[in-house]
């Protein structure tokens, strides 16, 4: 990010994808959602699925990709890496109050269920050289990009 003139100049790489790919599971997500969020039955919460705020940020060697996953115990992530995208997967479980029985939610705004998302990046990732943290919610990738070899060959005319 660079400030120009008082404001933010933001750069971003864009990917080009076909249509079809970018809303291949658009609708069975969106009628999960609203599934979830009409259902009066809480024990449903679980369910839900949901998309956890994220963030990615590039420098000359790595990417860097932040997610909020708040109350998301660690061994409930799964991160997978294959040549230039991530997919990370999580679930939210929810939990019912076991202590009183007779005691029904009544009012929640807390995120439950399921969650994926696929990150595609412009170069291809170095699995052996990235890293990840879980602290306090946060979850931190950083991506080694992959050296790009470049191989000079001289031919000999014949």
């Amino acid at each position: 990010m660079k400030r120009e003139n008082g404001g933010i100049n933001m750069k971003f790489n864009v990917i080009e994808r076909e249509p079809d790919y970018c809303f291949s599971g658009i609708r069975s997500n969106l009628e999960n959602l609203l599934n979830a969020v009409m259902v009066d039955d809480v024990k449903d919460m679980g369910n839900r699925i949901y998309q956890p705020l994220s963030e990615v940020r590039e420098n000359e060697k790595e990417y860097k990709v932040s997610i909020q996953l708040p109350g998301v115990k660690k061994e409930d992530i799964n991160i997978e890496l294959d040549n230039n995208t991530m997919i990370i997967s999580a679930e939210s479980k929810f939990e019912e109050a076991k202590e009183n029985e007779n005691e029904n939610i009544h009012y929640s705004q807390l995120s439950y269920g399921k969650f994926s998302k696929t990150i595609e990046f412009a170069k291809d990732i170095d699995a052996e050289h990235s890293t990840c943290e879980y602290k306090d919610g946060i979850l931190q990738v950083t991506l080694r990009k992959l050296e790009e070899k470049k191989t000079t060959k001289t031919l000999k005319i014949q």
